[in-house]
């Protein structure tokens, strides 16, 4: 029977922890010490705050329906275990054992920004004004990069050599001139390129990344035409000949086309003014000595 007891982790759960309790007890550095208050209130706030914390959420009418909607059943088991995490958390702050505890203290900071956040939070939503002038503030952020849309035919010059690619290049250049060819017609000439035939609204870098810095400053001196072929153009692979059929110019967008990511930054930046403002008020309340740190 006795080795059957000793045998039971219910026993060796017990037995650790009042030796945890007497190891803080009589630790010199830590002074375990009975919760001040003994009574545990179950309500209906208690129960609400718990389900909330619980899941990580914080919508009280969402969980207060969820707390009406529970059988007495339901309601039972979750008051138990509102109970037995609130004796353990009190025993446990009893204990000290949130001292020196860097993920207490790190949820402790991160709750304390949560509680900053709301109060500083109006909940109004912006004007289409006050939008339209954090847009304009903050400009270099919604720039759209002038863009090229243009399709090309390839001379491979690692195959071909340098100057036979060039020449043909040319060659190529004359055949789709002569033809009046059109941007589809490109996929019936040239040599395989290693990226792409086509380029739609493609940006200078991306461009730049393919081709190369030589290749686009050709590009950008060519006028777009439904037909006018232009080169040969070198690129670090080879020589291009390149048919431009439009260019779009850098612009700021309107309000309208990107509202919701205006909007998004705007709270962001919002908050975090707020933030910077409500820490610089309560750095005023503490005296902060660096002697210890050297400059």
């Amino acid at each position: 029977m006795l080795r059957r007891l000793v045998r039971e982790p219910l026993v060796h759960f017990l037995a650790a922890g009042g030796l945890l309790f007497a190891i803080y007890t009589l630790s010199p550095h830590v002074k375990a010490t009975a919760p001040s208050d003994r009574t545990i209130t179950v309500d209906e706030a208690a129960l609400r705050n718990f389900l909330q914390y619980r899941s990580k959420a914080f919508e009280t009418e969402y969980f207060t329906s969820e707390l009406n909607a529970m059988t007495p059943e339901q309601r039972k088991e979750l008051a138990d275990q509102y109970v037995e995490e609130e004796m353990l958390y009190r025993e446990a702050k009893a204990l000290g054992l949130e001292q020196g505890d860097y993920v207490i203290r790190q949820r402790l900071v991160q709750k304390m920004r949560f509680l900053m956040d709301d109060l500083v939070d109006t909940g109004q939503a912006p004007t289409d004004a006050v939008l339209i002038d954090y847009l304009q503030r903050n400009k270099e952020r919604y720039l759209v990069e002038p863009a090229t849309t243009f399709t090309h035919v390839f001379a491979d010059a690692s195959a071909r050599g340098d100057a036979a690619a060039r020449a043909h290049a040319g060659q190529l250049k004359d055949q789709l001139n002569a033809k009046h060819a059109h941007f589809s017609d490109a996929p019936r000439y040239g040599d395989r390129f290693p990226f792409l035939q086509n380029y739609v609204e493609r940006t200078s870098d991306y461009i730049a990344s393919q081709f190369g810095d030589e290749f686009v400053a050709a590009l950008k001196q060519i006028t777009p035409s439904e037909t006018m072929w232009v080169g040969p153009i070198k690129s670090m692979y080879g020589y291009h000949v390149v048919l431009v059929t439009a260019k779009a110019d850098g612009r700021l967008p309107a309000l309208g086309e990107i509202r919701q990511q205006v909007l998004e930054d705007w709270a962001i930046d919002r908050s975090a003014r707020a933030r910077a403002q409500a820490m610089k008020q309560l750095a005023k309340q503490y005296t902060v000595d660096r002697t210890g740190v050297r400059p």
